[in-house]
């Protein structure tokens, strides 16, 4: 009889202990959802300006609609679902159109402006459901534009972080300018790491043309650094475009709730970088 009652609290510190290291690895709770991202200029007075804004909406835990505000974009794409699957995402003047193969992935979207069809998108991912290229064929350029192709691939480590992103753009005169950007990650998720539907992010992003670098959607770490290199013709790095750091606040369950970015810019004909600095900001709606 001493020994069963031994047993009991033995059991209640293995349980204990099994309770909490489960929580460690997994510290964000899975029932919070993403509900807001923002990206506001910290002017040199400390004033924060608005760059891009963010929202999600959701019913029974599905994506029902994304919005995104910008200085000059102002839309709200509201999705369809069929068989469990988003089929479409509509916002006033703008529609995405996806389509699927056999997995649970879209794998190409038709973007639609007015009714005309603007750029058609073609998706690859690997074998863990992370995308790895994304090519979009454009129709119609936009005001200004002389990028008729973008195309991204994206590598990853062993771990499933994106520690690569590849961005190559063909211009209407036939010339490739091609760009390469390297991340290094911090311990904690991503505020992405669990949002359902990151390719139709992704889509919605590219189609506002506002979005620079894609991949930090398909991060599942949060980022501490980013570098950005120009490639030339033999795909080799040469001079510096970006140099990013990122100061991350996380809250008690490591849901990162925001992030200072220092940006150090850089351009050919001037022969100092540029210092731009923006915090971002998460929030997080959770049962």
């Amino acid at each position: 009889m001493k020994t069963k009652f031994l047993l009991i609290p033995l059991f209640v510190i293995v349980l204990l202990a099994t309770v909490l290291g489960c929580k460690e690895d997994n510290p964000v709770i899975q029932t919070c959802l993403l509900t807001s991202t923002t990206d506001q200029l910290v002017e040199t007075t400390g004033q924060l300006t608005d760059e891009l804004k963010r929202t999600f909406s959701y019913t029974a835990g599905a994506v029902t609609s994304i919005a995104e505000k910008s200085k000059n974009q102002d839309a709200t794409f509201t999705t369809t679902m069929v068989n469990g699957r988003i089929t479409t995402a509509a916002s006033a003047q703008d529609i995405l159109v996806l389509a699927y193969g056999s997995t649970t992935s879209p794998t190409s979207c038709t973007f639609i402006r007015n009714s005309k069809t603007m750029s058609t998108f073609a998706m690859d991912y690997n074998a863990s459901g992370q995308m790895t290229k994304l090519t979009e064929s454009r129709l119609v350029l936009p005001t200004s534009s002389l990028t008729r192709q973008r195309v991204y691939t994206f590598t990853y480590d062993s771990n499933g972080n994106l520690m690569t992103e590849r961005a190559q753009f063909t211009l209407t005169d036939g010339s490739v300018v091609t760009q390469e950007t390297d991340y290094t990650f911090d311990a904690k998720p991503s505020p992405y790491k669990r949002f359902s539907e990151l390719p139709l992010l992704t889509l919605v992003a590219l189609s506002q043309a506002v979005e620079t670098y894609p991949g930090r959607f398909w991060h599942i770490n949060a980022p501490l650094t980013l570098k950005s290199y120009n490639l030339t013709s033999a795909g080799v790095r040469s001079n510096l475009r970006e140099s990013s750091t990122f100061t991350p606040t996380y809250d008690s369950d490591s849901k990162l709730t925001s992030q200072d970015q220092t940006a150090m810019l850089y351009q050919s004909s001037v022969p100092d970088p540029v210092t731009k600095k923006n915090k971002q900001t998460f929030t997080y709606l959770c049962e």
